[in-house]
């Protein structure tokens, strides 16, 4: 049964054993799951590290002052030439990523309430309230600091100042870096994230993301569905139902990313799924990398660009073609690891699944598939 946020952040709260945090490492260190993720990501990171501090119930440190009862300061200042270098970072937010609700489940129904800022992007979503604890204690989080000064009685200041003059010298360093676009197989591309330039780098990582296409002059048809609409995941995954269910951003199934057995639903994929190299997959930030598409009478074509998780060359690229007829195309022009992905077309409320390879080592560069939905049969295709 889930949770309300409410009830998981006091239950997060009322069981932690210490408010302050303390360095995790060896096998309990910090581990980058999606929860640790979603908190640190460059674009939310303050908001996270406010409404942890509050989660965690971390202490201020008060610091009193207490002057003496008559004091005399006396201030020397002389006048100093000051030459910096100053070297400016332009620094851009990707705000092209969705992301849907985070699913998991907790079972205590003891609670403790009490009332904590949370960002939307938390509120929204249910977590594990020792997940997001672990997540929170990974991010490092300063002490609120409270100065009380205690005044015995009438202080007397007799300060003498002189002016200051202060010149400083700016030196702006100019470097130039070059990027190399990719060699891109479509004719007349559209980039789907990236801030929309085919050739310019991503801003920031992009991971587990996805992003929906509108396909306005035709119905994409997969299974029998149709769709003027094409979602693509950046982790390899494609699908139709715009008012699918579930988290499927994620690249693997229940904590099993090897060798679970399709078809999966309806938390773990969408009904109709098109598992074109299903793997956890990143948009390098700073590379030109992503995924584009381009529509062709009564078909459209994504290519993808983009590297294994942790890695920055372009590992995977390929193309897949949906089209009006039930049959998907994928050409694989780059694979670094075909046992990393999976490669298969489902339909899970038919029980349906054509498998090609479920992280196997048939899945390899210059391949090209066909997927015939309405025959149920994937063949190697000569080109």
């Amino acid at each position: 049964m889930l949770l309300s946020l409410v009830s998981l952040l006091a239950l997060g709260a009322s069981s932690l054993a210490h408010p302050l945090l303390e360095e995790r490492t060896g096998s309990s260190g910090c581990n980058a799951d999606n929860v640790l993720r979603l908190l640190r990501a460059t674009q939310r990171v303050d908001d996270s590290i406010a409404f942890c501090s509050q989660f965690l119930d971390l202490p201020a440190s008060t610091h009193t002052v207490t002057p003496a009862p008559t004091a005399t300061a006396y201030v020397t200042v002389t006048t100093e030439i000051q030459t910096s270098t100053v070297t400016e970072t332009f620094v851009w937010t990707e705000t092209d990523v969705e992301f849907e609700k985070l699913r998991k489940r907790c079972t205590s129904t003891t609670t403790t309430t009490k009332s904590i800022s949370t960002p939307g992007y938390i509120l929204s979503t249910s977590i594990d309230p020792s997940r997001l604890s672990s997540a929170c204690q990974c991010l490092t989080i300063p002490l609120a600091t409270i100065t009380v000064t205690d005044l015995p009685g009438t202080l007397t200041n007799s300060v003498s100042a002189t002016e200051t003059e202060t010149e400083t010298k700016y030196t702006v360093k100019t470097e130039t870096t070059t990027i190399t676009a990719p060699s891109l197989a479509l004719a007349s591309p559209t980039a789907v994230c990236c801030g929309g330039n085919v050739n310019a780098p991503a801003h920031a990582d992009i991971d587990d993301a996805y992003y929906r296409i509108e396909v306005p002059d035709f119905e994409v048809e997969v299974y029998g569905v149709k769709s003027h609409h094409v979602f693509a995941s950046v982790n390899g995954l494609i699908w139709l139902d715009e008012f699918s269910q579930g988290n499927y951003w994620y690249y693997f199934t229940e904590g099993d990313t090897e060798g679970a057995p399709l078809p999966h639903g309806p938390d773990d994929l969408p009904d109709v799924a098109i598992l074109a190299f299903w793997s956890d997959l990143l948009i390098n930030g700073g590379k030109v990398q992503g995924i584009y598409y381009q529509i062709s009478g009564d078909s459209i074509t994504l290519e993808y660009v983009v590297s294994a998780y942790g890695n920055t060359d372009n590992d995977y690229h390929f193309l897949v073609t949906l089209s009006n007829n039930n049959k998907v195309t994928i050409k694989y022009l780059h694979v670094l690891n075909s046992e990393d992905g999976v490669v298969a077309i489902q339909k899970k409320s038919d029980d349906a699944v054509i498998l090609w390879s479920n992280h196997g080592s048939n899945v390899e560069t210059g391949l090209t598939i066909e997927f015939d939905t309405t025959a149920g049969t994937v063949n190697p295709v000569v080109i």
